[in-house]
């Protein structure tokens, strides 16, 4: 359970702020990215709850042992980090909007080699006190879901789903577990009026963009292919985010949720043979596009017309695109 890391048999659990990559070059976006981590990690270390990694201790750690920030998420990354050293990292990205910056933080646990959940704000990046302020509220929100999320998963896990129930965000529920494990137990599909059409990448300056996210097929790995993605986004320039794939599940704000991402190449089988070919979920006989990235061109897509599966989609092709989520 999340609430593991919080003291509540007064053993302390160790965390480490890495760095945020940040989606610009500009010198003042990236001294404040190293502002902001280091608000994070003092507001953090504030709560008597958790023991704060010293920055300079963890960034050398990091750089004796060759982890890459950017693909922390994969289970190759994390398995460098013994939880003997640390058991959760908080990692991060930063998007540069006109006068203001997106800032996400999101939790993984280095035990169970998962990505737990995130929290999300914008921040006024040119008024000092609104940018102070701006920082010390997400982390405040983001220790607060760490004390309150095992009391909702409770709360969810007493209630069962069967495939085709409408799930708690008012989607559709494709696959379910037989025990919560890992996080989570269920998998929802948006509704259809979620739908929208993008690529899953583009060509930018010569180059087909992302590439070698290292992304993974299996059903549970959509969300962690996603986070990757995300963090990749700093290669475009900061002032350009285009919609893509991703990015649109990533920022869907619907029923009263906003963890959804681009489901892997095995969940989207799922949604197809358990929603779509039953003709649940208003699903169209199109292509969709997964988050399994395939080569340096290619990502993972699926017909929902005759439900079989590529690895050939163009990524700067526009195909259909249906958000999930898991809880």
């Amino acid at each position: 359970m999340i609430l593991s890391a919080v003291n509540i048999d007064a053993q302390q659990k160790t965390l480490g702020v890495v760095k945020f990559p940040v989606s610009s070059l500009d010198t003042v976006d990236v001294e404040n990215a190293a502002r902001i981590r280091l608000i994070t990690s003092k507001n953090i270390g504030l709560s008597k709850n958790l023991s704060v990694i010293p920055i300079d201790v963890l960034d050398r750690f990091i750089e004796e042992h060759e982890v890459s920030i950017l693909k922390l998420y994969s289970l190759r990354e994390m398995e460098k980090i013994p939880i003997s050293f640390v058991q959760y990292l908080v990692t991060g990205f930063i998007s540069v909007e006109e006068k203001a910056y997106r800032v996400k933080i999101n939790l993984l646990d280095l035990e169970k080699k998962e990505f737990l959940f995130s929290e999300e704000a914008v921040i006024d990046n040119k008024n000092e006190n609104t940018f102070w302020n701006g920082i010390k509220n997400l982390t405040d929100m983001f220790l607060e879901k760490l004390n309150n999320t095992i009391f909702v998963q409770v709360v969810e896990v007493e209630k069962t789903y069967n495939i085709g129930d409408i799930g708690p965000a008012g989607g559709l529920i494709f696959y379910a577990k037989s025990a919560y494990v890992d996080g989570w137990r269920y998998l929802e599909a948006a509704p259809p009026e979620t739908e929208f059409s993008a690529p899953w990448g583009l060509e930018f300056e010569g180059a087909i963009l992302p590439n070698s996210l290292n992304t993974n097929a299996a059903v549970g790995s959509g969300r962690g292919n996603t986070e990757n993605f995300i963090a990749n986004m700093y290669i475009f320039e900061s002032k350009y985010t285009p919609l893509l794939a991703a990015t649109g599940c990533r920022a869907l704000n619907f029923g009263g949720y906003t963890d959804w991402f681009l489901p892997s190449k095995d969940e989207l089988m799922f949604i197809y043979s358990n929603l779509a070919s039953r003709g649940l979920g208003g699903f169209r006989g199109d292509a969709y596009w997964s988050s399994t990235e395939s080569s340096y061109e290619y990502a993972c897509f699926q017909s929902f017309r005759e439900g079989k599966q590529f690895f050939n989609g163009y990524k700067p092709a526009p195909l259909s695109v249906r958000a999930v989520r898991a809880f």
